[in-house]
């Protein structure tokens, strides 16, 4: 027993637990994706805020328009392209299922307007009873009451869209 032996390996006494590298590996991977999927997440929740400013600069825009034409159109046919605008504003921005219903259901369905302040709530709703009513009662030229009806349209989309939470980056 006089033989030197070699100093063991010191490996085995170290505490801990030993990783093999396809786990490290994995972990890297699984750490970019991770990365990628929230910028990817990030970048479209601005491209949707963009969308959606860009959506009530053109329905605002479409409404101006518009204006330009009300001249010799019956009160319904301006009504009617007012409650379209107004309505797809309300699909795209406070994700209301109005533009694919009649007047009638929209007044049925009790949550219709609960998720919007109510200020916005008390003007929409007559707003939308008086288009329903120029739509669907008897109509002719009338340019003051189409005036009146698109300036209206402009300022109850401009108070919807005070209501609208909006994303700030």
């Amino acid at each position: 027993m006089t033989a030197l032996h070699d100093i063991p390996d010191p490996e085995n006494l170290l505490p801990g637990i030993r990783i093999a590298w396809w786990i490290w590996f994995l972990a890297t991977i699984a750490t970019i994706a991770l990365v990628r999927l929230i910028k990817a997440k990030c970048t479209q929740a601005q491209q949707i805020g963009d969308a959606h400013d860009n959506s009530y600069r053109a329905c605002k825009e479409e409404l101006i328009m518009f204006r330009e034409q009300i001249d010799d159109l019956p009160l319904a046919d301006v009504a009617t392209h007012c409650s379209l605008i107004l309505r797809a504003y309300m699909r795209n921005h406070i994700d209301d299922r109005a533009l694919y219903e009649t007047h009638d259901e929209f007044l049925l369905r009790t949550e219709a307007l609960d998720h919007l302040p109510r200020g916005a709530r008390e003007k929409l709703a007559p707003f939308l009873s008086k288009l329903a009513l120029c739509k669907y009662g008897p109509s002719t030229v009338n340019r003051a009451a189409s005036g009146e009806i698109l300036e209206e349209s402009l300022q109850v989309m401009q108070g919807l869209e005070s209501t609208r939470k909006h994303e700030i980056a």
